[in-house]
């Protein structure tokens, strides 16, 4: 086995280590691994399509049945569908826009905190002040406004919601790595490249920013959990186009049935996406946790100490 493939090994195996010790972590591992084989399922076309829709009130929020098992097992929602069926279908568009969006904000921050920081003078000026301005302007303020004005048939791109939930949110990235990236370039290291010969964006997108890879990685998980957020709350708004497969939308017209106020029809309704949702988000949030202790210098020597 050469050098690389062991070095390989032995990080898989302090990886399964950490998520081992705590079973908190394992739990939200097989959560996260649950949605995605969810997700792959429907793309690849292996769960029945939704059923058209059903008028009137009595396919409203149906009790659980064993019909069709195991559709119906948490009853219909608002349109007569299966709920557990619209749930699973929310799942690749809600995971899709979550990472789209998490990796355009990781993606511009970083660049532009690392140009900033690096390039310093009148292009650290100009990109300094974009990020302030970007700061005052809160993220899901501006992404409603854009929502509404936005042309139907966009609502429903997923490139294009990404971009809406990202439009001011990398700005705080862009701060910390700014900062980070002037420590650094005082560094022996960039001396050392710049004698080899590196040019700016080899030592810009090389050598700095593999330093910042464990906090920009973090970012990256913690900004999905921001977007699904996002992505929901603008649905529940109503400012999203009103398909069963939205979780927001399920929320919201699980509330306008009486699921939040005087009925118990709507309450599975109501409770199966918003736990969907929370469970999502604690998976993710636990997993960014567990990156930090994956990226811990002290902790890896600590683990790898107790193995010999």
């Amino acid at each position: 086995m050469s050098e690389k493939s062991r070095n390989l090994a032995k990080q898989l195996k302090l990886v399964f280590k950490i998520f081992s010790r705590s079973p908190t972590l394992l739990f939200s591992l097989v959560v996260l691994l649950v949605y995605i084989i969810a997700a792959l399922v429907v793309v690849l076309g292996f769960v029945p399509p939704l059923p058209p829709y059903k008028g009137g009130w009595e396919y409203m929020y149906q009790p659980p049945s064993l019909r069709d098992f195991p559709w119906y097992i948490l009853g219909t929602e608002y349109t007569g569908r299966p709920l557990l069926l619209t749930i699973i279908y929310g799942i690749p568009k809600t995971l899709a826009v979550a990472f789209l969006s998490a990796l355009i904000t990781v993606g511009v921050g970083t660049a532009i905190g690392l140009i900033a920081g690096y390039v310093g003078g009148l292009v650290d000026e100009l990109l300094s002040l974009a990020i302030n301005v970007a700061l005052t302007i809160p993220t899901y303020l501006l992404a409603l406004i854009l929502v509404v004005i936005l042309p139907p048939e966009l609502k429903t791109n997923v490139l294009v919601l990404a971009g809406v939930l990202s439009i001011t949110a990398w700005a705080s990235l862009a701060r910390a790595v700014r900062a980070q990236t002037i420590a650094l370039k005082r560094r022996e290291f960039i001396d050392v490249a710049k004698t080899i010969g590196y040019g700016s964006w080899k030592i810009m997108f090389d050598e700095v920013l593999r330093f910042m890879a464990p906090f920009i990685a973090m970012n990256l998980v913690l900004s999905c959990v921001g977007a699904i957020y996002g992505y929901t709350g603008l649905a529940f708004l109503g400012l999203m186009p009103m398909t069963p497969d939205n979780w927001g939308v399920q929320i919201y017209m699980a509330i306008r049935g009486g699921g939040a106020l005087y009925s118990d029809k709507a309450i599975l309704a109501l409770w199966s996406p918003i736990i969907t949702i929370v469970l999502l988000q604690y998976a993710l949030i636990n997993i960014a946790k567990a990156m930090e202790d994956i990226f811990n210098p002290a902790l890896r020597t600590y683990l790898q100490g107790e193995e010999m």
